[in-house]
């Protein structure tokens, strides 16, 4: 008997000194069971696991207040304190989202949400079988363009002629022939969540974004527009390697979801729940902006610090090694795949005419993502023209791009353009024509396209050296059907006399007895009236059919109107034939707008400016009433 509990304590002792050991070095490793919602009473005690410096997860114990029921469609509440030291003063923390919490020895969730304005350490837990539901849905590679299985695993079949529905899932649609600029996309998904805005009180936990190598004017500015769809923005670093950190998640371990990185770097950070069998992973206990089938790339992280703020405290970290995609991003969770590398777009700017500026060229890879995207890649391009070149001056710039689309090559693009306040100013390059063609390459509804590289060179002279239209004037202001009038032009010039250009136009028959309006406009501020498009190399095509910024445009608009088909323009349509066309074509998505007749002159250098004027054409030509 004595050597029975010998031999027991023995293996009792060591048994601690196992657990001691394997507690120290891996908590996640160990995946516990579940605990249901059901099982759960107030005053249960606990506790979770987070990085707070570091990347080892370190423990805090909670205490069960109570549980929400339907917090969520379909979706229970824990309510938990967590008495800690540093949680007592930081109370809800963004970047805790994701921190498994354990009940009774089993994993009962995910930290989530917290309180506006509380002053308890109370935070609300997301209850693990909602998360776990998230795994069952399907992940396919054509949901995610660009996307590829890590070496060694198998490939998925590619449908690049049929867009994936879910691909397209509560995204803002494309807009074809609206204006389109930099910030479009995102400023759509604004308004979509403007309207989905819950109530105050109770909120999921913000998603700290960390900006790195931004200019201070471009972070408030990306802050702005990605702060509506729940990321809280803060100036950090660009990262450690891309090789650094550990090699796998873990429950507890600090994730980073990487926007861009490289010359610059905006990292979502939040902390692992769980992870399964195959690897695939849960996290966040939230979504981070609720867009669904996801790619986007992800990373182990490094927690910096921890910073108590009486506004909102927030995990300070950094992106170390890459790993997986981010797939799916839903209400209970987030969904990580480990064995997916995501798409990244490479981007080069490359900023001539700077004289003296110690660097010149910036290199930053960015997520492939139809919403993010452009507005991530303005703000590398406005970045590195301010840091290059912040000059608040006169500046004339030629912007020379080339995007890479997938299936259709490089496409390039030219332009030109003049701004009084400096190439810096954050407005210059928003409303390049690249704006537009990204947005066609992701959200087309023609075929599954990406945009695979962007190198912008721009070429900067610091002058004023423009043609500024002032005015414009007739020699009389009622004309004759038919007759060609000289419209004289005033073109303004720094330190030089005004010029007066004439240009005839020929009034249409079509206009008698009505009054026409004369627009004279720079070429780029011109929309030009396109076909329907039939296809991507339809949209591309269109993307250089433009006016010059250096070509001022006379248009009259003409008491007519026109109807635009697929592959073709009629214009100078009769109401009659207007609607007659109209009710046949009704099939083909025919569009009526204003038809104009346009005359364009080629000027030296960049025009400015614009100016208009009416003309009353006479019922009947002077000529034929002498003649009657």
């Amino acid at each position: 008997m004595r050597r029975l509990l010998s031999a027991l304590c023995f293996v009792s002792s060591a048994s601690l000194l196992l657990g001691s050991l394997v507690w120290g070095g891996a908590i996640a490793q160990s995946t516990p069971g579940f605990i249901h919602v059901d099982e759960i009473r107030p005053g249960m005690k606990g506790y979770g696991l987070s990085v707070l410096r570091g990347t080892e997860p370190e423990r805090f114990d909670v205490e069960v207040i109570d549980v929400l029921h339907q917090f969520r469609p379909n979706q229970d509440l824990i309510l938990i304190r967590t008495p800690h030291p540093l949680l007592d003063r930081a109370r809800g923390v963004a970047g805790m989202s994701g921190s498994p919490i354990y009940l009774d020895g089993r994993l009962a969730g995910a930290y989530a949400y917290g309180w506006s304005y509380g002053v308890d350490p109370v935070v609300g837990v997301t209850p693990i079988a909602n998360m776990l539901a998230e795994l069952k849905r399907p992940v396919r590679l054509d949901m995610f363009p660009g996307a590829k299985p890590l070496p060694g695993r198998p490939s998925a079949k590619l449908d690049r002629h049929r867009p994936s529905k879910e691909r397209l899932a509560g995204l803002p649609s494309y807009r074809g022939e609206q204006e389109v600029s930099a910030l479009s996309t995102l400023r759509a998904l604004h308004e979509k969540k403007a309207r989905t805005k819950g109530p105050l009180g109770l909120h999921q936990a913000s998603t700290p974004l960390m900006l790195g190598g931004l200019d201070d004017a471009i972070a408030q500015m990306i802050a702005k527009e990605l702060e509506p769809l729940g990321f809280v923005a803060t100036q950090a670093g660009t990262g450690g390697s891309s090789t650094s950190g550990p090699r796998q998640f873990e429950p507890g371990g600090a994730v980073a979801v990487q926007l861009a990185r490289g010359d610059i770097a905006m990292t979502a950070v939040g902390t692992i729940t769980y992870v399964g069998k195959g690897g695939r992973t849960l996290a966040f206990g939230h979504p981070m902006m609720e867009a669904g089938a996801t790619g986007l790339p992800t990373a182990t992280a490094r927690v910096v610090h921890v910073l108590v703020s009486e506004a909102r405290s927030f995990k300070i970290a950094e992106a170390g090694r890459s790993l997986g995609a981010l797939v799916q991003d839903r209400q209970p969770a987030i969904v990580i795949d480990p064995d997916i590398q995501a798409a990244s777009i490479p981007i080069r700017v490359k900023v001539n005419g700077a004289e003296g500026a110690p660097k010149t060229e910036w290199n930053v890879e960015v997520a492939s993502h139809r919403v993010l995207t452009p507005g991530i890649v303005f703000a590398v391009i406005a970045n590195a023209v301010k840091s290059t070149a912040s000059d608040a001056t006169d500046v004339i710039f030629r912007a020379r791009s080339k995007i890479g689309i997938e299936g259709h090559g490089i496409v390039s693009l030219e332009e030109q353009g003049f701004s009084p306040m400096g190439a810096a100013s954050a407005a210059v390059f928003s409303q390049l024509r690249m704006f537009g063609l990204m947005e066609a390459a992701f959200a087309n509804p023609f075929e599954i396209s990406r945009v695979t590289s962007i190198d912008l060179e721009l070429d900067l002279e610091l002058s004023r050296e423009v043609f500024q239209i002032s005015d414009a004037s007739v020699a009389y202001d009622e004309v004759d059907p038919g007759e060609e009038v000289t419209i004289y032009v005033k073109l303004r010039r720094v330190d030089q006399p005004d010029t007066i250009r004439a240009v005839k136009v020929r009034v249409p028959e079509a206009a008698a007895g009505q009054t026409i309006r004369v627009a004279i406009l720079p070429g780029n501020k011109v929309a030009v009236e396109q076909p329907r498009a039939r296809s991507l190399g339809d949209l591309i095509e269109q993307a250089n059919r433009r006016y010059a910024a250096n070509s001022m445009v006379v248009a009259l608009q003409m008491p007519t109107r026109g109807l635009r088909f697929e592959g073709h323009v009629v214009d100078s349509l009769p109401a009659s034939a207007l609607n007659s066309l109209q009710f046949v074509s009704s099939t083909e998505d025919s569009r009526p707008f204003v038809t104009q007749s346009r005359t364009d002159i080629k000027m030296p250098q960049v025009v400015v400016g614009g100016t208009n004027l009416a003309l009353r054409v006479r019922e009947v030509a002077r000529d034929q009433l002498l003649g009657e």
